[in-house]
This record gives structure tokens, C-alpha cells and sequence, in this order.
């Protein structure tokens, strides 16, 4: 009997897939580069931004006509300076250096007690620290012949609390009175401070 051999199937190597897989990689290596070089390519090929436009401002032919000029008043302005001149010539403090030889009127003192009256709100501020503040509290004012106040100091406070004696003649000190009679006058404002029931 006769025998017959039969070759045996051919062993692969691999060789093939080494080769496609190679190929391949090359392959996306190239797209990569194409890709980011396309991108740097399109940058430098964009359009140029167009010039900025600078709006000029609209050219008139005639320029505009100057103002008026202002109103000279006749009759208000001498009456306006002249008491200006009166205080700047009374030496200095607002007609309040020297010697206060004026009085009181009648409006004067209301103006006095009224604002007396309106110190009661630093009064009431400090009470609701120490319900037990009470005491008196006493303001030496000099006012001017215009009835500006040139000074105003606690003279006398048995509350011993400073800030309410501060605030006090802060607020003497900002007010605007009615004029005394015959030039500065100096006044003393007493004032009593005790907790409403």
C-alpha cells in the first residue's frame, strides 16, 4: 500500500500584520500632521480685520454765538457788599474781636432757647446708654453782629458726659441766630437735662 503524505499547511509568520499595523500608524501620523498644520495654515490665512472707522465729529460752518452777558443787578449788588466790607473791616472775627457791647433782643433769645430746646436730641442719644444721665449743662455763645456764632464752649456740665457737651456746642456752633442789638453780644445758655417720665 501506498502511502501519500500530505504537505503540511504553510506556518505564517506574522509578517502581514506587522506590516499593515506600520502602515497604518504612518498613515494617522500623517493625518495628525496635516491636521495641526492645516490649523496653523488657517490661522495664517485669515482675513485681515478690517481698519477701525474713526467718526469725526461733525464740522459746523459758523461757530456758536457767545453767551450773553451776565445782568448787572444796580439796585442789590451795593446793598449786598457794603455790609461785607462793614464785617471785614470790624477787624478780623466777623465783628466779634474786641469787646462784645451788644444785647440780646427779644428774637435773639427766642432763637437761643430753641435751639436749647433741639440739644435735648444729644440728650436723649446719651440716655439710652445710662438711663440715669441727668445734670446741667451750661453753653457760653459770643454772636456776631450778622448773628454767626464766633464761639461756643460748655462752661459748666454736671452730666459728665463728654459727648453730649461735645455735641451741644457743635450744634451752637453750626447755628445762624437773629443779629443782637449794638454789635456782638456774648450770652450764656443754661440747660437742664432730666429723663421724661
Amino acid at each position: 500500500m501506498a502511502t501519500s503524505t500530505t504537505p503540511p499547511p504553510p506556518k505564517s509568520s506574522g509578517t502581514g500584520y506587522i506590516v499593515a499595523g506600520v502602515a497604518m500608524l504612518i498613515a494617522m501620523g500623517g493625518l495628525i500632521f496635516w491636521k495641526v498644520g492645516g490649523e496653523k495654515d488657517a490661522k495664517s490665512e485669515r482675513a485681515p480685520e478690517p481698519p477701525k472707522v474713526v467718526q469725526k465729529a461733525p464740522v459746523f460752518e459758523d461757530p456758536p454765538p457767545p453767551p450773553p452777558p451776565p445782568e448787572e443787578k444796580k439796585d442789590a449788588e451795593p446793598e449786598k457788599e457794603e455790609p461785607k466790607k462793614v464785617v471785614r473791616a470790624s477787624g478780623g472775627g466777623g465783628g466779634c474781636a474786641g469787646p462784645c457791647t451788644g444785647t440780646a433782643t427779644a428774637a435773639l433769645q427766642s432763637a437761643l432757647r430753641a435751639k436749647g430746646g433741639q440739644a435735648r436730641g444729644c440728650y436723649e442719644r446719651a440716655l439710652r446708654l445710662n438711663n440715669t444721665l441727668t445734670g446741667r449743662v451750661m453753653v457760653a455763645a459770643t454772636i456776631g453782629p450778622q448773628g454767626q456764632v464766633c464761639s461756643a464752649n460748655i462752661t459748666q456740665n454736671t452730666l459728665g458726659d463728654p459727648t453730649v457737651a461735645s455735641c451741644i456746642s457743635q450744634m451752637f456752633r453750626s447755628g445762624k441766630f437773629p443779629p443782637p442789638k449794638g454789635g456782638c453780644v456774648n450770652v450764656q445758655v443754661p440747660l437742664n437735662f432730666v429723663p421724661r417720665k
